[in-house]
């Protein structure tokens, strides 16, 4: 169990003003960092004979992952363990000729998901992950956004990122990597009690090891840290969930009315605003949360005029 830092999570009203926080704080940065990016661009114009960025070729997918990755990632694995203490946290190392460890490759929790590619269809991913707990509370989609700790190193064991317990990051895994939206949903949050101090202590979230191929990852993106063509290794925590962006009662995942995986382009009222962050689907001048007609705390399954379709999408039902 942990305590973190910050102020966070003592009702909705304060779970949804610290999202906003962060947004604003993030876009702050963003339009600094922009600013900032643009003053260098404009200064370094003006210089000659400049070089010229270096370009990285784009390999093919497919011999990239089978020819290069898949063994790579195999070897770490059977060449390396992890060490896990009391609070989830993770060590990786290196196996030697006396140990008595047990390899990533041989740990008996190890799972496989077998991931289509996202721009190959005939290319599939081994994209692994150990599940040091799976989480007890509420289960995550695709669709939701997770408040996680998270550790990263490529694959000699360098740390490239990191975000420690007294300061989580909200993930939205509709923007994130493929790895991550993959893997997170096979996990569940925790559960968060107030200190009384200004403080919360998470228990009960789902922790793991996450392995990924560069093709669910960042392929030949490079960053500060991350070279091009860098299998991922990351170890994590799902504090918390956020699977009902708008309030509504309805959660992201179910806000697909059109049934085709997306919630993000659900709008059953035409006003511009999807379903997932409008708290009145209908246009009906009636909140969505309102259109329970049984109580049960769900809108998705009252029909008050039987037409098939719940009042909260049926601006005829009040």
């Amino acid at each position: 169990m942990h305590a973190i830092i910050y102020k966070l999570l003592s009702s909705d009203k304060l779970y949804k003003e610290y999202q906003l926080k962060l947004n604003n704080n993030f876009m702050t940065i963003r339009i600094l960092a922009i600013v900032t990016i643009s003053m260098f661009l404009m200064a370094s114009s003006c210089k000659k004979d400049d070089p010229k960025p270096t370009e990285i070729e784009i390999k093919d997918r497919t011999k990239q992952y089978n020819e290069v990755e898949k063994d790579s990632i195999m070897n770490y694995m059977q060449t390396h363990y992890y060490v896990v203490d009391a609070q989830y946290n993770i060590k990786i190392n290196a196996l030697n000729p006396s140990s008595t460890h047990t390899s990533l490759w041989d740990d008996p929790d190890l799972v496989t998901l077998h991931v289509i590619d996202p721009m190959v269809d005939d290319l599939v991913y081994d994209l692994y992950y150990i599940p040091l707990r799976t989480g007890d509370n509420k289960e995550i989609h695709k669709t939701d956004k997770v408040l996680v700790a998270y550790k990263g190193w490529l694959l000699n064991n360098e740390t490239f990122d990191e975000r420690i317990d007294d300061l989580p990051v909200w993930m939205d895994l509709n923007s994130v990597i493929k790895a991550w939206q993959e893997v997170l949903p096979q996990f569940k949050d925790g559960t968060f009690s107030d200190n009384g101090d200004g403080t919360y202590t998470f228990s009960g979230y789902g922790a793991g090891i996450l392995l990924t191929p560069s093709g669910l990852g960042y392929y030949n993106i490079s960053t500060n840290k991350i070279p091009p063509y860098s299998p991922l290794v990351f170890s994590f925590k799902t504090f918390v969930v956020d699977d009902d962006f708008d309030d509504d009662t309805v959660k992201n995942a179910d806000e697909d009315v059109n049934d085709n995986d997306n919630p993000f382009d659900d709008d059953t009222d035409n006003d511009g605003v999807k379903n997932i962050n409008d708290n009145d689907d209908d246009g009906d001048g009636v909140l969505t949360k309102d259109e329970d007609a049984n109580g049960d705390g769900d809108p998705t399954n009252d029909d008050s005029d039987g037409d098939g379709t719940p009042d909260y999408l049926d601006a005829d039902t009040h």
